[in-house]
C-alpha cells in the first residue's frame, strides 16, 4: 500500500505542479479573458437572456480543466474539438474536453495497474478510456442529427406557411426558433441571433450547415441561397424539398427494418471477443496469460483481430445502402 500511495501522490503532485506553471505563464491572458467574460456576462444580463445555471459553482473546476487542456494541445486542436462538441450539444470547451479525455485514459488504467499488479488489464482500460469519450460525442452527434432531421419537416412547413401568410424569411426563422423544441429551435435561434448581430443571411445559414452535418439541411440552405440570388417562389421550393425529405425518411425506415439483423450480427462479432478476453483476465488471469506471452499466442491474436475486422467490414458493406 505504501508503493500505491506513493504512486498516486506522485501523479497528483506532477499534475498540480504542471498546472501551477501553466497558470503563471498564462497570467496575462487569463486577466484579459476575465475582463472579456465580465463584459459578456453584462451583455447577456442586459439582453434579458437567462444566465448560465450553476455558473459560480462550476467556475473553479471549469477554469482548472480549461487551463490544463492548454498544456496538451494548441488552440487549433481545441477549436476543432469544440466544433465537434457543438455538433453534439455538449457544453464543454475544447480544452476542458481534452483534459477530461486525458484523465479518462490515465487515471482508471493506472489505478488498475497499481492495485492488480497486472499491465494488460490496465492497458485495456486505458484503451477503453481513449475510445469511450469520442464514442460518447459521436453518439450524441448522431442522436442530435436524427432528432434534427425528424423536426426539419415541421420546420419547413412553418416557414413555407409563414411566407405564404406574408411573413419575411427572417420572421419565419424567428417563428421556428420560438415554436419548435430543441435542437432545431435552438439552432434556428442561434442563426437568427447571428443575423441580428451583423452577419449576413448567407453566412448565418452556412454556419448552420457547418454545425449540423445534415444532407437535408444542406439541400435547404443551398435552395435558399440560390433563391436569394435569382429569385423565385421560396414557399413552393420548400414544399418540394419537404416532400422529398418525407419520402427519404420513409425509405430509410424500410431499409433500417430490413438490415436490423445484419447490424446485430456485426455488433455481436465486434463485442464478444474483447469482452470475453477481459472477463477471463478478471476471473482467471493465469489461464489466458500464455496467449499474450508466447509467439504462437500473439500470432493467433493478430490473426483473430484481422479476421474479425474483415468480417465487420464485410457486414457493414452488405447492410450499408445509400439513398
Amino acid at each position: 500500500m505504501g508503493v500505491t500511495a506513493a504512486c498516486i501522490s506522485a501523479f497528483f503532485s506532477v499534475f498540480f505542479i504542471v498546472l501551477a506553471v501553466e497558470r503563471i505563464v498564462t497570467k496575462e491572458k487569463r486577466r484579459v479573458y476575465d475582463r472579456l467574460r465580465g463584459l459578456s456576462a453584462q451583455t447577456t444580463k442586459n439582453s434579458g437572456e437567462p444566465a448560465e445555471t450553476g455558473q459560480v459553482k462550476r467556475f473553479n473546476i471549469t477554469r482548472v480543466l480549461h487551463n490544463t487542456g492548454k498544456i496538451f494541445a494548441g488552440e487549433s486542436v481545441a477549436k476543432r474539438l469544440e466544433s465537434e462538441l457543438i455538433k453534439a450539444d455538449i457544453p464543454l470547451r475544447g480544452e476542458e474536453y481534452l483534459t477530461l479525455r486525458v484523465l479518462a485514459i490515465i487515471v482508471p488504467g493506472s489505478l488498475v495497474i497499481i492495485f492488480t499488479k497486472q499491465a494488460v488489464p490496465g492497458l485495456l482500460i486505458c484503451a477503453l478510456g481513449a475510445i469511450l469519450p469520442q464514442l460518447v460525442v459521436s453518439v450524441a452527434q448522431q442522436k442530435k442529427l436524427k432528432l434534427f432531421n425528424l423536426q426539419l419537416i415541421d420546420a419547413l412547413s412553418i416557414i413555407s406557411n409563414s411566407l405564404r401568410a406574408g411573413y419575411s424569411f427572417m420572421q419565419a426563422l424567428e417563428l421556428v426558433s420560438r415554436e419548435m423544441p430543441p435542437p432545431i429551435g435552438q439552432e434556428f435561434a442561434r442563426t437568427f441571433r447571428e443575423i441580428n448581430l451583423g452577419a449576413t443571411t448567407e453566412e448565418a445559414l452556412q454556419n448552420l450547415g457547418k454545425r449540423i452535418a445534415s444532407e437535408d439541411l444542406g439541400l435547404i440552405v443551398t435552395a435558399v441561397l440560390i433563391q436569394r440570388q435569382i429569385g423565385g417562389n421560396l414557399a413552393e421550393i420548400l414544399d418540394n424539398i419537404s416532400h422529398t425529405i418525407r419520402e427519404r425518411v420513409r425509405i430509410q425506415g424500410e431499409i433500417k427494418t430490413m438490415t436490423a439483423q445484419g447490424k446485430i450480427s456485426g455488433l455481436i462479432i465486434g463485442i464478444i471477443p474483447p469482452v470475453l478476453i477481459l472477463f477471463i483476465f478478471i476471473v482467471n488471469p493465469g489461464y489466458i496469460k500464455p496467449l499474450f506471452s508466447s509467439a504462437i499466442g500473439l500470432a493467433m491474436l493478430g490473426a483473430g483481430a484481422v479476421s474479425e475486422l474483415i468480417g465487420i467490414l464485410i457486414i457493414k458493406k452488405i447492410i450499408s445502402i445509400e439513398l
